[in-house]
This record gives C-alpha cells, structure tokens and sequence, in this order.
C-alpha cells in the first residue's frame, strides 16, 4: 500500500477481572497510512468535522503483536501479545508506549481520537 509511512498507536482497554478496572495496553503500529481533512456541510447552517481515515495493512509492524477480532481480544485471558480495533478505542498519531495509561492524559498529550 503506497504511503504508508505513519507510525501510530492503539491503545485497547481490557477489564482487569480482579480490580474491575479498565487497564489500557498500547500497540506501536509502524507502517500506516494516516490522512486528515475537514468535511463541510451545509444543513441549517454550515457544519464542519474533521474526518481521518487509517489505514492498517496487514503487512504493517505491530511489534510483537498480533490482531484479534474484538469478542476473541475480550474473551482473552492473556493479552499481552494481540491487539484489537473496536468503537471506544484510542488511536494516536505517533509512538506512545508506557503502563498505567489513562485517556485524558493521552488526549491532553497527543493528537488521539476515540475509535
């Protein structure tokens, strides 16, 4: 896939059975693609998002990771070494790595976004 140059970040959260607590693991992806634009509208009033698409070739490093489907990553005992892609995920634009991640700190220090 032409262009993908971009190292990005999934950071998943998996409920520690013991604590009840989310715990949010972070996967270092190199090789993807990343592009930004702000689509406009016009519907009682002009409305503008920004819209990215991320692309994630299967060829792409994930470390020593490897993808599992989003009922397979939450039905894991052990998920040190899979990561997953699901709605309320964190995906940041560069390499953010480190433990007892929380998500305002990772939205104050990074350009990321919800899944």
């Amino acid at each position: 896939m032409k262009l993908c140059d971009t190292t990005i970040t999934v950071v998943n959260a998996k409920t520690d059975p013991q604590t009840r607590k989310d715990v949010y693991r972070a996967t270092v992806i190199v090789g993807a693609s990343w592009h930004g634009s702000i689509d406009t509208a016009v519907d009682d009033g002009l409305k503008a998002a920004n819209k990215y698409i991320v692309r994630i070739p299967a060829t792409a490093d994930f470390g020593e990771k490897e993808y599992a489907s989003p009922l397979d990553y939450a039905n894991a005992e052990d998920v040190s070494k899979l990561f997953t892609l699901k709605n309320g995920d964190i995906i940041v634009r560069g390499a953010l790595e480190g433990d007892n991640l929380k998500p305002a700190d990772i939205h104050k220090n990074y350009e990321a976004y919800l899944l």
